[in-house]
């Protein structure tokens, strides 16, 4: 019984120490971020009264507009803390939409009240966040 239970114990460190562990390597998706600063002088009114800002972004090729991934955030203290947008915040809309060089962020009434206008920040960071992506059909 000694003998086998030597041989049993023998044979199995041998397995372990020839056995080969397989390494998985991931690649790390790129992802750019680019921090724009507005105020409130700088937005503008489109044809449905909706209060909008446009944000030149050169980085936002073909390539993000039909495959990638494109994210927005909007901080109004200085960068300590971002919220996701869309989102809406102190009885305001916020939302984007975007074009191949171009991004384009909307404050309106979450209701789409006719005749009621809404607050524009006085000051505000924006953060475009473009992130490559695999397009699976």
């Amino acid at each position: 019984m000694k003998r086998f239970l030597l041989a049993f114990l023998i044979g199995t460190a041998a397995l372990a120490a020839t056995s080969s562990c397989t390494k998985e390597y991931y690649d790390v998706v790129p992802s750019i971020t680019m921090v724009y600063e507005r105020t409130a002088n700088q937005w503008g009114v489109d044809d449905f009264d909706t209060d909008y800002v446009d944000l030149d972004v050169p980085e936002l090729r073909d390539y993000y507009v039909n495959q990638g991934i494109i994210n927005v955030a909007i901080s109004f203290d200085n960068e300590k803390t971002y919220f996701a947008v869309p989102t809406t915040l102190d009885g305001v809309a916020y939302s984007y939409d975007y074009t191949t060089g171009s991004v384009r962020l909307y404050a309106q009434d979450p209701i789409l009240e006719d005749g009621v206008s809404v607050p524009i920040p006085e000051h505000l960071f924006i953060k475009i966040s473009l992130t490559e992506a695999d397009f699976v059909q």
